[in-house]
């Protein structure tokens, strides 16, 4: 049997460590990558939430209120009288804010707390000014070591008693000395201790009024802010009202199944467009986040694993200093890099492809929407990621047809029909800001289809 020297076996563990540096480097740089992208994601998405929302709800007027509630299912939310909650909400800040300013704590706010010239503002500083010396002396006092005892014992009083004879007994009476000599003017111990006394009772008495000026101070500067906000939501009510509401149904639709939604969403093509766009977008980051988090995740797994193999050899190494065998040797000095650059060419490519998707408009050809299966065209198994698990065991009979041309055809044919029988009665979203918004999508998304950059090759730097 051949034998590699021990010289040679720690060499190749270091070698080994350089690669698993470079590979944790790698993953570092990724897992950075990824959260700079998923913030210009964040983004897109934020604007796709806020052009769906204008569309659907493009003002708080009942009517508008009543047709959005009639195109995304949310039955009760003309019942909930939004326009009257907030008539209501604005009647009550109209109250509390004319409350507020005939509070004199508010209305003579600047008398009280300038700054400079505020009577409790210039107050609070003349007390905590007095308050300084007889801080300093209670400081100096409290400094020595020895001063509790004496202070505790009455030294300096008739009421001491240690015998002279004891070792204490001249300890104590050399810290008095210490003490008497930092007070100048003093001769005994029993003024300083007066004077002592006299510094606690002055900090008792300052305290409290320093206590009861922050104390108005403090409640002033709440009513003030106090005051602010309630302007500030006063005066930005009915767009926070509308946004708040516009929130809550982008909510329902991007949380609720997106089949289901766009279904529900076909009298309405641009309107359906929109959404689509955020649902795609919604989707494109939760599958990022788990093709990042799952295939990292691994990679740090097998990394952390050969390192606690190579800590092992080198233990074992170093404390018999015997050689390996040549067998052992070699699958120690394998090269794991070509293994980890297939992986990330694997990992890379899966991820580019969601990455770069923005064909949202060929959500509308199937009925049974799966985002993730149009992002891949079905290629790639992502029953690793928990809303395609998911999906699939909502639809358990569900198969993806790629052949979206045809669906497409199909889809043409029957929104004529629709349109051709629509009733008039039905809310016509197609116009104004919902249309102009589904068509720039359409014009962005109808060109041909770009892999995009190779993410797989990903500089950790």
């Amino acid at each position: 049997m051949s034998w590699v020297p021990a010289e040679q076996v720690i060499q190749t563990v270091a070698t080994q460590r350089q690669i698993l540096s470079a590979e944790e480097a790698r993953i570092a740089g990724f897992a950075q990558y990824h959260a700079t992208e998923r913030q210009k994601l964040e983004a897109e998405k934020a604007q796709a939430a806020h052009d769906l929302g204008q569309a659907l709800l493009p003002s708080l007027d009942p009517r508008a209120i009543a047709a959005a509630a009639q195109a995304v299912g949310l039955v009760g939310l003309p019942n909930e009288n939004i326009p009257g909650q907030l008539e209501a909400r604005r009647a009550w800040l109209v109250s509390r804010i004319l409350k507020i300013e005939h509070d004199p704590r508010f209305a003579q706010r600047e008398l009280l707390r300038h700054p400079h010239t505020g009577s409790l503002t210039r107050a609070l500083a003349e007390a905590q000014e007095h308050r300084q010396p007889s801080s300093i002396v209670a400081t100096q006092c409290e400094s020595h070591e020895r001063f509790e005892r004496l202070w505790t014992s009455g030294f300096g009083t008739p009421e001491f008693s240690a015998p002279w004879w004891r070792y204490s007994y001249w300890e104590d009476r050399s810290a008095s000395q210490v003490l008497i000599a930092m007070f100048p003017g003093k001769t005994t111990f029993a003024e300083v201790r007066d004077e002592y006394r006299v510094a606690k009772e002055n900090l008792a008495v300052y305290d409290a009024e320093i206590a009861r000026l922050s104390a108005e101070l403090a409640a002033g500067e709440a009513l003030s802010r106090e005051h602010a906000a309630l302007v500030d939501e006063n005066q930005h009510l009915d767009a926070r009202g509308l946004e708040h509401t516009r929130g809550r149904i982008i909510q329902h639709l991007l949380t609720s199944d997106a089949s289901l939604v766009s279904q529900r969403l076909q009298p309405w093509p641009a309107l359906r467009l929109l959404f689509l766009r955020a649902s795609g977008i919604a989707a494109k980051i939760a599958y990022l986040d788990g093709i990042q988090q799952t295939n990292l995740a691994e990679m740090r797994k097998e990394v952390f694993a050969q390192q606690q193999k190579l800590d092992t050899i080198e233990q074992r190494t170093r404390k018999r200093w015997a050689p390996m065998p040549l067998d052992k040797f070699q699958k120690l000095a394998e090269d794991r890099r070509p293994r980890y650059e297939k992986r990330w060419q694997r990992f890379g490519k899966v991820y580019t492809t969601v990455y770069t998707y923005d064909r949202w408009d060929r959500g509308r050809y199937y009925d049974d929407l799966l985002w993730w299966d149009l992002m891949t065209r079905g290629r790639y198994d992502g029953s690793y990621l928990s809303d395609v698990n998911d999906f699939h065991r909502r639809h358990p009979g569900y198969q993806y047809d790629p052949d979206y041309k045809a669906r497409a055809q199909a889809q043409a044919a029957y929104e004529q029909d629709e349109r051709d029988a629509r009733d008039a009665t039905v809310t016509d979203y197609d116009t104004d800001d919902a249309s102009a918004a589904a068509m720039a999508i359409d014009a962005d998304t109808s060109g041909p289809d770009d892999n995009g950059p190779d993410i797989a090759t990903t500089d950790a730097s």
